[in-house]
């Protein structure tokens, strides 16, 4: 398995601009440590529950409330996070900390005139573009797990390649990955992940690679394509699950509760009951309830006379009900084995004109390409993200 290319996290840029701006004056810091106390939520914990326990009285957590309003949002504190007081020598409450995350921290603090100001702490976020790269053993997760990254990276690259890869169904031992990713730090520490920049997914045993690269139109949208501008996106996701095996194809099969043989008009996704499920394109909403042998079902009409339905729902989607417009990667529902089914699974099935096909072997359309006039900025805004990608890919040849 081919270990993180950047094992270790680069040295941070510069310094670059707070990620909090601010206008207030900044007031003192902390003082004498005999008069300065932390304090950390807990389930259940309201925020005045938190501060009796560090001395912080009614009369106080009102005066803090106000001073921070606009600042902090106390009914939504939340187990974690905690916040930090010291009292000057008579005991009074003179300065304030509320850590609600390493880039969300705001001060209180009681000026000359006796009254409390607040201020949003400024924090330095610290960007490096990095490149990561593994290859599948038994799972994608596994895989990204083995090189020290987190599940947002997995789930994001899945959501990438959703038009080209099933991959719980398609991926196997010897697929390999490589991600240009955006890592966020403050003083060294890692904090989270900005934008996916760019990636490939190479499958093992096939001539088979696929690529994309973010780009940033002017008016803000964001999309991915690839190096010759032609859109990763598609009409129709190659499934309706992000993760999840076949256990029943289209045709004929015994069916599990009739006992009879008979056509099966869909494909059977198992997985674990709750899970959620995606349109796999842009639709209406048909039908969205119970109907017999369905069990739970919210049917979609998509363009060029396409429907999807889904089936065997433990529940439905938010806000998914009979005519309102779905998107592709909607939830529309949830697993489950409503209906006539023998444990939690999705009943997925495609029709065109009313007429049954198979759902695995719909051919969709790509999305719009890069327009022509836009071609120039694409490739200069995606060139380093190819050549970073190259690299990768001509160490890997040569290693092997």
């Amino acid at each position: 398995m081919t270990a993180c290319s950047d094992p270790a996290p680069p040295a941070p840029p510069p310094p670059v601009e707070p990620y909090f701006a601010y206008d207030d004056p900044i007031g003192p810091e902390p003082g004498a440590p005999s008069q300065y106390h932390v304090a950390e939520m807990r389930w259940g914990d309201a925020f005045s529950t938190c501060a009796s326990r560090i001395g912080v009285n009614g009369r106080e957590v009102d005066e803090l409330v106000r001073a921070l309003d606009g600042y902090v949002d106390f009914t939504k504190c939340r187990p974690g996070q905690w916040f930090e007081i010291e009292r000057d020598a008579e005991g009074n409450l003179s300065w304030f900390r509320y850590n609600a995350s390493v880039t969300d921290k705001a001060i209180a603090y009681r000026g000359p005139d006796g009254t409390l100001a607040a201020y949003r702490e400024p924090v330095a976020v610290q960007t490096a573009t990095v490149t990561v790269s593994g290859e599948v053993d038994w799972s994608l997760y596994a895989a990204m797990d083995a090189i020290g990254e987190e599940p947002w990276l997995t789930l994001t690259l899945v959501d990438i390649f959703a038009w080209d890869v099933d991959f719980f169904t398609e991926t196997q031992k010897g697929d390999r990955f490589s991600i240009v990713v955006e890592k966020r730090f403050v003083d060294g520490q890692f904090i989270g992940y900005g934008s996916v920049l760019g990636a490939e997914y190479a499958f093992a045993d096939r001539d088979r690679k696929h690529r994309a690269y973010r780009y940033a139109f002017e008016d803000g949208k964001v999309g991915y394509y690839q190096a010759n501008g032609k859109a990763v996106e598609k009409a129709f996701l190659k499934s309706p699950i992000k993760f999840a095996s076949i256990t029943s194809r289209y045709g004929m099969r015994k069916h599990p509760i009739l006992k009879y043989v008979r056509a099966h008009r869909g494909v059977d996704y198992g997985a674990p009951r709750g899970t959620a499920i995606w349109s796999v394109g842009d639709g209406v909403v048909t039908y969205a309830g119970r109907k017999g042998g369905y069990g739970r079902v919210v049917f979609v009409r998509h363009a060029n006379g396409l429907t999807t339905r889904y089936a065997h729902l433990n529940g439905f989607g938010p806000g998914v009900r009979t005519g309102v417009r779905v998107r592709q990667k909607q939830t529309v529902g949830y697993v489950g084995s409503s209906g006539l089914a023998t444990g939690p699974h999705l009943h997925f099935e495609l029709l065109r004109g009313g007429r049954h096909m198979n759902p695995l072997a719909l051919v969709s359309p790509p999305a719009p390409p890069i327009p022509e006039e836009q071609m120039e900025r694409f490739s200069t805004q995606v060139a380093p993200w190819v050549a970073a990608l190259g690299t990768v890919t001509s160490t890997q040849a040569s290693s092997g």
